[in-house]
């Protein structure tokens, strides 16, 4: 609305006396007071009012579409979608404390090309990096806690200078499963195996301990050595 269709409205809104003459719409904002009636009405009925320190759009319902007031500012739609766009340039949205998102329904993100996130220094490399065809997350330390999970993926590798793995009950089921240590240990309360085929150990030398009872049983068996074989004990028992 031009400056001089508000100074208009404004005139003709000014009481012939008392305090609540409205002050010239080029007074300063900070000098704006309450005045009695809009000073606008826009074609659908929405209406401009002067209120306190500020200036006001209202709905035809009294409701809050744009307001501000000591450095202040808010933008509502009330009754429909709130849209901002650039469609040739960028959008930004820039705070000195805090932003929150809230929907009562989804949030959605969508970047062409790529989406960072990242908290803290600013000029530390972003903590999550999503393009196209890859993501990336990289962090100091990484919690995830969840009731269920589910992973599914074609191709996996884990690299890790020390991984530990506790769990309560854990089931493995591979087609071909393959272990390269430069040691391994295992430590186990029972241990029981079976296997359908062949079991086969290939080693450099072998050591058995056992504490108490070593029994074997079986079909047949066969041993053969390529020199001596040796067997000590109190009693032999063959047959």
């Amino acid at each position: 609305m031009k400056r001089s269709t508000l100074r208009s409205l404004a005139r003709s809104r000014r009481p012939k006396a008392g305090p609540l003459a409205a002050p010239d719409i080029e007074q300063p904002v900070s000098q704006l007071r309450l005045v009695p009636g809009p000073i606008a009405v826009l074609p659908d009925g929405a209406q401009v009012h002067l209120e306190g320190d500020g200036m006001a759009l209202r709905d035809t319902e009294g409701r809050i579409l744009v307001r501000y007031e000591n450095g202040a500012a808010e933008i509502a739609a009330p009754s429909g979608n709130l849209t901002l766009s650039a469609p040739q340039g960028r959008v930004v949205l820039r705070a000195g404390q805090d932003i929150s998102l809230s929907a009562e329904r989804e949030i959605a993100h969508r970047a062409g090309a790529k989406l960072t996130l990242s908290a803290g220094d600013p000029d530390a490399p972003p903590a999550v990096r999503i393009d196209p065809s890859s993501t990336e997350i990289e962090t100091h330390r990484l919690d995830v806690k969840a009731v269920t999970s589910r992973v599914t993926i074609e191709e996996g590798a884990v690299l890790a200078r020390r991984l530990a793995t506790t769990a309560e009950t854990l089931v493995q089921n591979v087609e071909r499963f393959e272990l390269t240590a430069t040691r391994l240990i295992e430590r186990a309360g029972d241990a029981f195996r079976d296997v359908a085929g062949l079991s086969q150990t290939r080693v450099g030398r072998a050591r058995t301990i056992v504490k108490d009872l070593f029994s074997v049983h079986a079909r047949r068996t066969a041993l053969t050595s390529d020199e001596e074989t040796s067997i000590d004990g109190k009693k032999v028992l063959l047959g």
